[in-house]
């Protein structure tokens, strides 16, 4: 377990987070409609802000994105996500699940402190909800996390969460997290 020296309540809303769902629009503007394939892309921008972006597969081009993509991931659009509360928070833990894979994919892996800790704050999240279990105690800086699904093993850096770097990545986060 993570000790921390903040409250309880920063804690409880960082394990809230969830990925925001998929825009209602590419970022070229056209509708993002049920059956349509979009790639969903986190990057560090120019500021060093964290920002996410939607693509329809067929427009995305890895020269759109505006900084270092530090995660990206597929989704095909369901017909109904917003008639069914269960299946929009199921795709939004997907989002979630889908996103953290990706920041240990090797064509998209940026080390930064900022990636470090978006990688240890969403194993914590899906800890949480049971999508990944920690094998043992962390060693070193390093905490080792089961997937559960897949059997993947993850290595996820461990760092000292204080309180102002949760409220900075929070900062960040604000448009990729709800």
């Amino acid at each position: 377990m993570v000790e921390n020296s903040f409250s309880i309540n920063k804690t409880s809303t960082m394990l809230e987070w969830q990925i925001k769902p998929l825009a209602k629009k590419s970022t070229s503007g056209k509708e993002i409609k049920p059956g349509d394939t979009v790639v969903c892309a986190v990057f560090i921008d120019e500021l060093g802000n964290l920002d996410r972006a939607d693509f329809l597969k067929e427009e995305f081009n890895q020269q759109q994105i505006s900084g270092r993509t530090i995660g990206r991931w597929e989704r095909v659009v369901s017909a109904n996500p917003d008639e069914d509360e269960r299946m929009a928070r199921k795709m939004s833990l997907a989002s979630s699940e889908d996103f953290f894979i990706s920041l240990f994919d090797d064509s998209s892996q940026v080390q930064t402190e900022e990636a470090d800790v978006v990688k240890q704050m969403l194993a914590l999240l899906l800890e949480r909800k049971r999508v990944l279990r920690p094998m043992g105690r962390a060693v070193g800086d390093v905490q080792k996390y089961l997937h559960v699904s897949t059997k993947r093993v993850f290595e996820v850096p461990q760092k000292n969460l204080d309180e102002d770097l949760i409220i900075k990545i929070q900062s960040q986060l604000g448009s990729i997290i709800i």
